[in-house]
């Protein structure tokens, strides 16, 4: 006959408890960012202007009302930007700028009593790069580049 004591068995159900924990435990947000902005301007006797600019917006919500048991929502918007400038002017006027703006809105929604299991998943990965470079010798020269991305997910069950 095979016997397990107290702590062992208090053990082995540590350990398997995440395996039997269910799946409307959950509501998951992850917004990892990458970011890059890279300005160079070098002017001589004369103007010159180099600009690089990242913007990151995000706004997950995960609501849930009635029941026991709910499903699992899950929000994930990885987002990788890359701005790079360069300007030279030798006499006057050159000017580089370079943008990326990136704005996300996802929202899981359950409300209501009904015990069925719900998956509601949004995902937004973006990569956006904009690069500029203006030269100028005697004066005037401009480059602008930008990138923009807006994305706004929605899963709702009521």
């Amino acid at each position: 006959m095979r016997r397990l004591s107290l702590f062992s068995a208090v053990a082995a159900l540590v350990l398997a408890a995440p395996l039997v924990t269910p799946a409307s435990a959950g509501q998951y947000n992850s917004a990892p960012t990458y970011q890059s902005a890279t300005s160079n301007a070098f002017a001589k006797h004369g103007s010159a202007s180099a600009l690089s600019l990242n913007n990151n917006a995000v706004d997950q919500s995960n609501l849930s009302f009635g029941g026991k048991k709910w499903g699992f929502q899950s929000n994930s918007a990885p987002t990788s930007q890359h701005a790079t400038s360069n300007a030279y002017a030798r006499h006057g006027d050159a000017s580089a700028t370079s943008v990326n703006t990136n704005q996300i809105i996802q929202e899981n929604v359950r409300v209501g009593g009904k015990k069925s299991p719900t998956f509601q998943s949004n995902s937004a990965p973006t990569s956006q790069s904009a690069v500029s470079t203006a030269v100028s010798i005697g004066g005037n020269a401009n480059a602008l580049s930008a990138n923009a991305n807006g994305v706004s997910q929605s899963n709702g069950r009521e």
